[in-house]
């Protein structure tokens, strides 16, 4: 007898075949048929009811690294279909951690969820401890992990902002190396971000070489994704092209008004570098508006040493002048401060300025612009992520109508009930809002839009032998939904609202979440590549 049939659905099964009806059968976590005969005996029974049944959703660039701690359910993702999330993105991961970067790795960790991070409860030193965290923890959903370039530096010369010295990039590279080994997914680059902002393309390079020999992913955040876009896309192939390691360009996207409408001319560049033998690929989240530290506005070399020691070059005149010079032009690519929304600050900091433009908090301050910025940045330690309304819908879907380029979250995995902050939609409406717009803007068929969120990038992370198609023999982790209404309800204003459309999902063989409800199933595991 089968653990459970899932009965009564059109089968989409990740790899781009027509639907078709059929039962899928589970057993030991596995599925273990496909069949047209649904009157098999099985313990349970799932009537999907004419709704689609594919594996389950992917979110392929994810920093819900430490939300197991704080919500092992991973809430905002799992009610939108999420199954799979790879974290340790942007360069920033929680490992591996030494003396040198505890302190400020920790507290870079705990800004993402509402829960401050100590050696006590996040024990974990390297990726095998890391996993081993998070299985003991318990979690209903399933994780990969790369890691962070920045978090590497860190471990090695701390927030310095220097090249490395030879000795220094061996001790990366060899630290990387053991991390491989230990079933990290890759590497990831932040390169907006201190520390990982400080290095040269050489440094990315040697770490790509080690990489490429275990034959895994680097994904890279780029060191611009406005005006000096172009040019970052082209480090990134010279990268790709010397080493041959896999490349993933994270949130692949045109920001500022004035690379609006150049999509097509970015896509050549990675159409024309694949042609060249490049393996280049990408993922995309479906919104207009990014969300960063607000930090990423200011010149690179004010970040060096750290939070700190940021509020320190803060608080002298002459040091903040020359912040501002370097810092405008940034600001302005993002959108403008009428454009950028202060949408997330340290636990109980200044809960005034949350949801609030940059605008709208100097006129209720009372100050000029310029200086208001810099005192919500000394008041919340620098501290402060936002929302930056600054890309454009056209560019947005002719991006997304590509098969080849993977949908992604860029958010966490939150408690519904108590949100950090005032997040962003996209935690919890990602996938559903991607299934709504290729339904409502006919952009490909269903069974395209599925292969973007399971197939692709199962086999792009190393792990399509697994999961990420519905297969006898596969993981049985699957998503059921309804096509002809899934979609986000989640918006800038209630950024916490559930998606529709879903029905219920399996993790493992294991119901997590029926109907909307969460379950008390913890079937989730860490896969090591």
């Amino acid at each position: 007898m089968f653990d459970a049939v899932i009965q009564n659905g059109l089968v989409v099964d990740g790899t781009r075949a027509r639907p078709y009806r059929a039962s899928v059968y589970l057993k030991d976590g596995k599925i273990a048929e496909i069949s047209e005969d649904a009157q098999k005996p099985a313990k349970t029974v799932y009537d999907a009811a004419g709704h689609v049944v594919a594996p389950g959703f992917i979110d392929i660039h994810s920093h819900s690294d430490v939300s197991y701690l704080a919500t092992p359910t991973m809430e905002a993702k799992l009610i939108g279909g999420v199954t799979f999330e790879l974290v340790g993105q942007c360069g920033i991961s929680p490992i591996p951690i030494c003396d040198r970067n505890a302190e400020m790795t920790l507290r870079n960790q705990s800004s993402v969820v509402s829960l401050r991070l100590t050696p006590e409860n996040f024990p974990a030193r390297d990726m095998a401890g890391y996993a081993e965290d998070v299985e003991r923890n318990g979690i209903s959903i399933n994780l990969g992990a790369l890691i962070g370039h920045g978090s590497l530096r860190s471990y090695v010369i701390g927030w310095e902002l220097r090249q490395l010295t030879s000795d220094e990039l061996t001790q990366m590279c060899n630290l990387l190396d053991r991390m491989l080994e230990q079933g990290a997914a890759g590497v990831s680059f932040g390169l907006i971000y201190p520390p990982g902002s400080f290095c040269n393309t050489e440094e990315i390079a040697a770490l790509a070489r080690v990489v490429a020999r275990h034959d895994k992913l680097l994904a890279v955040h780029m060191r611009n994704e406005n005006k000096g876009v172009f040019d970052a896309l082209d480090e990134m192939i010279g990268v790709a092209l010397e080493t041959g390691v896999k490349l993933e360009i994270s949130h692949f996207k045109l920001m500022g008004s004035t690379q609006w409408g150049r999509a097509n001319e970015l896509l050549a560049k990675v159409d024309l570098a694949r042609a060249r033998g490049v393996r280049i690929h990408c993922d995309q989240y479906p919104y207009v508006v990014s969300h960063s530290v607000l930090t990423s506005c200011l010149p690179k070399w004010a970040m060096a040493g750290g939070y700190d020691a940021l509020v320190e070059r803060l608080k002298d005149d002459e040091t903040f002048a020359k912040i501002v010079e370097g810092g405008l032009p940034e600001m302005y690519n993002r959108g403008g401060p009428e454009n950028i929304t202060v949408s997330e600050i340290p636990d109980a900091e200044y809960p005034e300025i949350l949801n609030k433009t940059l605008v709208r908090i100097a006129q209720e301050l009372n100050l000029p612009l310029l200086e208001a910025i810099r005192h919500i940045l000394i008041r919340c330690r620098g501290h402060i992520q936002c929302l930056y309304k600054c890309m454009d819908e056209g560019d947005l879907l002719r991006i997304m109508s590509r098969r080849d380029i993977c949908a992604c979250s860029d958010g966490a995995a939150y408690d519904l009930s108590r949100p950090f902050g005032h997040p962003h939609p996209r935690n919890t409406g990602t996938f559903p809002r991607f299934l709504r717009l290729v339904r409502e803007h006919n952009l490909m068929p269903v069974e395209d839009a599925v292969y973007k969120i399971t197939a692709l990038p199962a086999a792009l992370m190393g792990f399509g032998d697994r999961f990420g198609t519905l297969k006898p023999g596969y993981d049985a982790t699957i998503t059921v939904f309804d096509y002809d209404t899934i979609a986000d309800r989640a918006t800038y204003e209630e950024p916490t609202l559930p998606p529709v459309g879903i029905d219920f999902v399996l993790v493992n063989g294991q119901l997590v979440l029926d109907h909307g409800r969460f379950t008390e199933n913890r079937p989730g595991k860490v896969f090591r590549a």
